[in-house]
């Protein structure tokens, strides 16, 4: 969900904390080309004690940001390919490979980031999770937009759902939590709920997966 196009704005310090926790336990964060743009999506946005932290866990202290993109388009000065010390990972499909390098290539990380190629007109998703894999990435975290979303609940690869229910309501005529994927039902598990001054976090998992 959006307001004014951007989540920005929705969501209180509990859901900010609850990101940041998902995020702490993640090994690469996996994000859409047009919530990247919008967003104005950084790297790891986590200071020294989180990143000690997640080494102290033996995870690598900051997890790369993986845009995925059909375009690689990025205006100038965007965060996330702004240091090359800090490339992105992005995912396309080989139709769109030259052109997304060629849009990276402007950019300061964008010569260095790495770009993984997976399926041929469209993103292949289990090729993609196996060049993550090769990476040392299992832990995906998902942050959307709804379209990429969609293609990970079509494709069977939604593990966990967390939703956070913020205590206002918004007009438009903004999209679902998931655009593209196939129509009807698809059952969750509630794990836990975690109430906040008004805000109520919950976290789902697939009703066929073990909890």
């Amino acid at each position: 969900m959006t307001l004014g196009d951007l989540s920005a704005g929705l969501g209180g310090p509990a859901d900010l904390r609850a990101l940041a926790g998902v995020r702490d336990a993640a090994d690469v964060l996996l994000v859409g080309g047009a919530t990247v743009r919008d967003e104005s999506y950084p790297p790891y946005p986590g200071g020294p004690e989180r990143r000690a932290a997640r080494a102290a866990k033996g995870l690598a202290p900051a997890p790369p940001v993986a845009m995925v993109t059909r375009t690689g388009a990025l205006p100038a000065g965007h965060p996330l390919v702004a240091d090359p010390a800090r490339p992105p990972l992005v995912i396309t499909a080989a139709a769109d490979a030259d052109r997304v390098r060629a849009a990276l290539a402007v950019h300061p990380a964008g010569p260095v980031a790495d770009l993984v190629v997976a399926g041929d007109a469209t993103v292949a998703w289990p090729a993609v999770l196996t060049a993550l894999a090769a990476r040392g990435l299992t832990r995906v975290s998902c942050e959307g937009g709804p379209r990429l979303a969609g293609e990970l609940l079509a494709a069977g690869l939604v593990d966990e759902v967390f939703t956070t229910i913020a205590p206002a309501l918004v007009g438009g005529d903004g999209p679902r939590l998931t655009v593209g994927a196939p129509s009807g039902r698809h059952e969750l598990a509630l794990v836990s709920a975690l109430v906040h001054g008004d805000e109520l976090l919950l976290r789902y998992v697939r009703a066929t997966a073990s909890r």
